[in-house]
């Protein structure tokens, strides 16, 4: 009898599969680059996803020589 009402538990948890937590998205890839930049020996890396577009190298390093730095006092 018991082992009666446990497959019938399991055959209906198993019909029902709308009450299961959906797959999560696939994150999209990414690519790093290693820029230089003037005055610094240590590269900063810029990473962007596979469908952003490719930035030239000089707005790219314009944007690493603009960004402020963590030390800096006025």
């Amino acid at each position: 009898m018991i082992s009666a009402i446990i497959s019938i538990a399991l055959a209906v948890a198993s019909a029902n599969p709308a009450d299961a937590a959906p797959a999560k998205p696939a994150k999209p890839k990414k690519i790093c680059e290693k820029i230089e930049s003037t005055g610094s020996a240590v590269p900063k890396r810029v990473c962007r996803t596979v469908v952003e577009p490719v930035k030239p190298k000089e707005e790219a390093t314009q944007a690493v020589a603009d960004a402020p730095t963590a030390g800096s006092t006025n």
